[in-house]
């Protein structure tokens, strides 16, 4: 039955076109942006949760009574599509396979001939574009879908060639040579989109000192990120599987592993010769330590990585856990002396840690990285150079500088670039590091960009707050970034058309397109290009004399423009904070200005399946069509609401889910169940009406700072579990949702809209739920006394049950004595501490009020009157007699208190 109300109601938003906001000047306007989708392949559960808090904030913000829009468009520039229908073309077994899946996820009926389509990148954009369309509409997504555009459509680059250009005549493109990640068989820099978990599990270039040791007839490369470790070198390590390379540059020769001969060629080395050189070789030669001049041989382990930096590797046993190790099982029992020391107090020494940790041999692995952790960070942050050194009395910071930069100067090393981790392209190309001539960057290093991009921050809200403090620090991090390539999909460098911009840059301020898609689509068509003028004149209020024909349309696109941007919230995952949104603040910051920039941006935690990332490799990747299939939207929705607070990770879990969906049908019963009830409230459904009311309260303090959970576990689960207790204590469900239906209706609906829908419309009102305006709180609610009467009654039961735990007492009879009286008349005296004004004759308290103080609550209500309207409920509770009375004061004998009555178990 949920199926059908969801495609039903569905249907009747899209054929009324409700989600399709108007410029209205009288209302206060509503922008909301998530991160617009790869269209590359189905999307996840783990994906669905921005998307699903990005509509749950967006319906909340319209039952608040604003001008909501909440748009999307489509990613399809970079190389991640273009790879994929090259894979295609090619038959790779793994992406046919991964294709057939998805498309018959989708009820594909020609799967062969849609393959056979995919081998044009297009084609595969707008499969998936329509794909994901479709599963975001049903799991009942508010988006104005009138508004979509994708990166690929003329109209958008021309969008992003103005953007550029006003980046260059601002200085801030340049151009130079440059250490990039770089697509081996693509033989073109990528970006983080362009890698395989590029976005989760980042990859950086890090520069390492190939230091050169001379021997008689040939050098060895030995690339450190340690340089100042020269002075304790014991030996050098290669692979005893590596393939080695003997290569001259005039007089000088070098050996480095196979890898880095392809590395060095990528960062511009050119070489004279090219040699294979046997292991045997090299083991015969004896090298000189540069600086130092000592002789070391060279030794052959299993650890090292012929791939890694230069393939070979030397040897610090004093402050390095595998070479200590390595030598220790050759049978080595001599070690040369520390060069590095670090406060006597801290553990962290080879010797100490091997020891701690239990390290044996180099197949330790977790061991000796953990370990290898510890010290490298001690010896970085603490470690001072000692007089075995030239450098005694210098920090290891001050040592690094110091000796790369002697080794370099003196021709015994240079620069080698490395990846951070082993990486490979979204189609499986090896990612390395190689310097591009005449790169082009947008200069992020400019000091004056950065202070206008911290003023804007300061300017923003963050949720949570402390996010404003790392951007900052990324803000401050930013270096000259790498904007375009030579190859993939997407707009053309508009100064240099060989160039094409690369997906992170022209995607930092596409949500201003948002704002007037269909005008600017429309002017393009009628004029064949938009032009630099043109679209300056809507974006930046430069002037433009537009063709007649013209004229209307471009007047209405900046009346849109106006109206709409900027973005009041953005919402996406953690992930993007050190690239698109660092980039989206200063693009921002340097093109637009007031009311233009954006206001605030939230960060919503990720996804993981069964305590694990969700990954195709392990087994867990649920998608959002078979969520909706196997579940509901509602379901879905619902869970991601409580699953877990926005900005922390939720786990899918489907035990959790199997929780939600039981409450949604008993939701789902209770609203079947209902008939219109008239009459008055008694007691406890008056106290479940200013409960009611207390939890919406809560509800929207939460919502109006994003606090999904909170605030939909109180009007949703709690309010659900309240109807049960009415129920239990005997109260009238029907007689209660009478006078609540509305309200909650309309506060749930941004969770659970089809339901909500589908029970307005029966219960309350022929119009949409999903565009009404939640209501005042009624006058006089919450009742806070009844409130705390419902309270004091449970906390006497309580009282009650832990008497019956100590004592082993199962009662015929309980009897309840409330405080008397002449204590309650001077308890205001006593509390306050005005002793001199309790009457003489009843002085005779104040000892034992002093005793017990700490235990009494002030609770104000007539104690007597609210445990004898409860008494049938006590009973029942306990299943016996209970007798309230009221007590009398007794001297040198425990009395009743104000929210301590005396209790008597028979």
């Amino acid at each position: 039955m949920t199926s059908d109300i969801e495609k039903k109601w569905q249907d009747r938003w899209k054929k009324d076109r409700i989600f399709e906001p108007a410029v209205d000047e009288s209302r206060k306007k509503f922008l909301i942006t998530v991160p617009w989708p790869y269209t590359s392949g189905s999307l996840h559960v783990g994906h669905g949760r921005t998307y699903t808090l990005g509509d749950i904030i967006a319906r909340y913000k319209r039952l608040r009574g604003y001008n909501v829009l909440f748009p999307m468009g489509f990613h399809q520039s970079g190389t991640p599509v273009l790879s994929i229908a090259q894979k295609i073309l090619r038959n790779d077994k793994s992406t046919l396979s991964l294709y057939t899946e998805y498309l018959q996820q989708y009820g594909e009926k020609d799967i062969p001939g849609r393959l056979k389509s995919f081998t044009e990148p297009a084609a595969i954009a707008e499969y998936f574009s329509n794909a994901i369309i479709n599963d975001f509409t049903l799991l009942g997504f508010s988006i104005d879908w009138s508004r979509r555009f994708t990166s690929a459509e003329p109209m958008y680059q021309d969008f992003v060639s103005w953007q550029f250009k006003k980046l260059n005549s601002k200085g801030f493109l340049t151009r130079g040579d440059y250490p990039l990640l770089y697509s081996v068989d693509d033989q073109n820099p990528v970006g983080e989109d362009d890698i395989k978990d590029g976005d989760t599990d980042k990859v950086t270039i890090e520069e390492f000192t190939a230091v050169k040791f001379k021997g008689r007839d040939f050098s060895m490369v030995a690339a450190s990120l340690r340089p100042e470790t020269v002075y304790g070198i014991t030996n050098l390590w290669i692979s005893p599987n590596g393939k080695y390379y003997l290569v001259s540059q005039g007089k000088e020769k070098m050996v480095v592993s196979d890898k880095c001969l392809t590395k060095l060629k990528l960062q511009g080395k050119e070489f004279d010769q090219i040699f294979s050189i046997s292991i045997s070789e090299i083991m015969k030669g004896e090298f000189e330590v540069p600086i130092t001049g000592k002789k070391v041989k060279v030794r052959l382990a299993d650890f090292v990585d012929p791939d890694n930096a230069s393939g070979v590797v030397y040897s610090v046993p004093a402050h390095s856990i595998m070479d200590y190790i390595a030598l220790k099982i050759s049978g080595e029992n001599s070690f040369p002396e520390k060069i590095i020391e670090i406060p006597a107090s801290s553990e962290s020494t080879v010797e100490k840690l091997v020891f701690k940790l239990g390290i044996k041999s180099p197949s330790d692995s977790d061991k000796i990285a953990e370990a290898t952790q510890l010290l490298y960070k001690d010896e970085f942050y603490s470690g001072i150079m000692n007089g075995l050194t030239p450098l005694a009395g210098k920090t290891v910071q001050e040592a690094r500088s110091l000796v790369r930069e002697q080794l370099i100067g003196q021709g015994l090393a240079f620069i080698l670039y490395e990846t951070s981790r082993k990486a490979e392209t979204r189609s499986g190309s090896e990612v390395l590091v190689a310097v591009v001539r005449n790169q082009w960057f947008i200069d992020y290093s400019r000091q004056d960009w950065k202070d206008e991009s911290h003023l804007l921050i300061e300017s923003m809200s963050f949720y949570p707050e402390y996010l404003k403090r790392i951007f900052h620090d990324s803000i401050d991090w930013l270096r000259q970034r790498p904007c375009a390539r030579k190859r993939g999909l997407g707009t053309r460098l508009p100064m240099d058309p060989d160039w094409v911009i690369e997906s992170l840059s022209d995607s930092t301020i596409y949500p201003a397109v948002y704002t007037n898609a269909p005008q600017l689509r429309s002017i393009y068509e009628d004029k064949g290009s938009l032009g630099f003028d043109l679209v300056d004149s809507i974006f930046s209020d430069s002037s433009y004399k537009s063709e007649d024909r013209l004229y209307k349309k471009v007047i209405e696109a900046k009346k849109q423009w106006n109206y709409w941007y900027g973005v009041d919230l953005r919402l996406t995952t953690s992930p993007h904070i050190s690239n698109h949104l660092s980039f989206y603040i200063m693009n921002h910051a340097a093109l637009f200005s007031g009311s233009k920039l954006p206001r605030a941006i939230s960060i919503s935690g990720t996804v993981t399946s069964k305590g694990a990332k969700i990954g195709k490799s392990k087994g867990n990747v649920v998608s959002l069509l078979n969520v909706v299939q196997r579940y509901s939207a509602d379901i879905y929705r619902l869970f991601v609401a409580v699953g877990a607070d926005i900005s922390t990770d939720l786990d899918w879990n489907e035990d959790d889910v199997g929780v939600h969906s039981k409450k949604i049908d008993q939701f789902v019963q209770i609203m079947e169940s209902f008939s219109p009830a008239k009459g008055d409230l008694n007691y406890i459904e008056e106290w479940f009406i200013s409960s009611f009311f207390s939890r919406l309260k809560l509800f929207i303090s939460e919502m109006d700072q994003y606090g999904i959970r909170h605030a939909y576990i109180s009007i949703f689960h709690e309010v659900m579990n309240d109807l049960k207790y009415l129920e239990r204590r005997g109260g009238r469900i029907n007689i209660v949702l009478q006078r609540i239906m509305k309200h909650w209706l309309i506060a749930l609906s941004p969770v659970i809209p089809h339901l909500c829908e589908e029970y307005w419309h029966k219960h309350v009102s022929d119009g949409y739920v999903s565009l009404e305006l939640l209501s005042a709180i009624p006058e006089g609610y919450p009742n806070e006394s009844v409130l705390k009467a419902e309270e004091y009654v449970n906390r006497i039961i309580q009282d009650i049950r832990e008497i019956m735990k100590a004592t082993g007492i199962e009662p015929k009879k309980i009897q309840v004595s409330v405080v008397p009286d002449q204590i309650r008349d001077i308890f205001p005296f006593l509390a306050k501490g005005e002793m001199g004004k309790i009457p003489a004759d009843v002085k005779w308290v104040i000892p034992e009020f002093m005793k017990i103080r700490n235990l009494i609550s002030q609770f104000d209500g007539d104690e007597y009157s609210i445990l004898e309207s409860s008494k049938e409920y006590l009973e029942s509770t306990f299943g016996c007699k209970v007798y309230v009375s009221r007590g009398s004061p007794v001297r040198k004998s425990k009395n009743a208190w104000p929210g301590r009555p005396l209790i008597r178990l028979e």
